[in-house]
């Protein structure tokens, strides 16, 4: 079979999503009407030059599973084997992303304090926006500085929602 980054889409009941994999790991959790899902597929496209095919394969149903879960408050931590495509920078800010614990907020300045670069404050926010894997990688755990809602892929609506499950209130 060719190398291909194998899709699916997923409607969570905060919005639809793009899940994807690549060689058995997850790469893929995105709002398909996010504002940076077009810049997002384009890093792929760059990165990794190879075809999104439509089909599910068993870490993209797995991750569906572990998804609806979260959704439902049944589950706090995923369980799934992830491959991180972007620039260094950018996988930086992701890893550190992965250590916000579930029911816990940071604000973009935490952020770059964590990574070591803590005058990079908005290079941080453009690299949590370009996040690949939302929900698996918590970037909805990044609030203002001053615990006010910013900007999110999914929205608004979506990033409340999410934040609702794990006992945030505005």
């Amino acid at each position: 079979m060719d190398r291909a980054i194998f899709y699916r889409q997923w409607k969570l009941p905060c919005g639809p999503m793009i899940v994807a994999s690549l060689d058995n790991k997850l790469v893929m959790t995105d709002w398909l009407n996010g504002w940076h899902h077009q810049t997002i597929l384009n890093r792929f496209e760059k990165l990794l030059n190879l075809p999104f095919k439509e089909a599910t394969t068993a870490v993209i149903d797995c991750a569906i599973d572990q998804l609806q879960e979260y959704c439902e408050g049944k589950r706090k931590q995923f369980d799934l084997p992830i491959e991180l495509i972007g620039t260094p920078f950018q996988i930086k800010v992701w890893q550190a992303l992965q250590t916000i614990a579930y029911g816990q907020y940071v604000s973009y300045g935490d952020i770059a304090q964590a990574i070591g670069q803590s005058k990079a404050v908005r290079a941080v926010g453009g690299a949590v926006g370009q996040n690949p894997l939302s929900i698996i990688i918590p970037c909805h755990r990044v609030i203002g500085s001053n615990k006010t809602l910013t900007g999110y892929g999914g929205g608004f609506e979506a990033k409340r929602f999410l934040l609702n499950i794990e006992g945030y209130r505005f």
